[in-house]
């Protein structure tokens, strides 16, 4: 049972694909691994270019007291308009953590019976 659990906490704790390559399905673990880095640097390159608009050109100008609230009051202008964005990127990290941990539950299944 053991071998059929490991797997399964490896991808629920430490992301998509860490299971799969449990189960030495490298190329599948390899591409879930990936999948999940592109679309987390995509959505924080992302981000970063929204947020522009809404700061100062110069940050190191800024008071340090009022870098808090204006890097917040960023953050909020951003979630307002275009919060979709980062909920499509959300919900795609998820269905891809889901999927790696049913597709490693399934494969540990099938290999423990073999």
């Amino acid at each position: 049972m053991a071998s059929v659990i490991i797997p399964v906490l490896l991808c629920f704790f430490l992301g998509p694909g860490v299971g799969q390559l449990y189960n030495k399905e490298y190329k599948k673990g390899s591409m879930l691994i990936g999948l999940s880095f592109v679309v987390l640097v995509g959505a924080g390159v992302w981000y970063f270019k929204a947020l522009q608009p809404y700061l100062p050109n110069d940050l190191t100008a800024v008071d340090p007291a009022a870098l808090q609230p204006l890097l917040r009051n960023a953050a909020a202008q951003v979630s307002s308009k275009e919060g979709y964005i980062l909920s499509a990127c959300e919900a795609v990290l998820t269905v891809v953590w889901l999927y790696g941990i049913v597709d490693a539950y399934l494969v540990a299944q099938k290999k423990r019976r073999a």
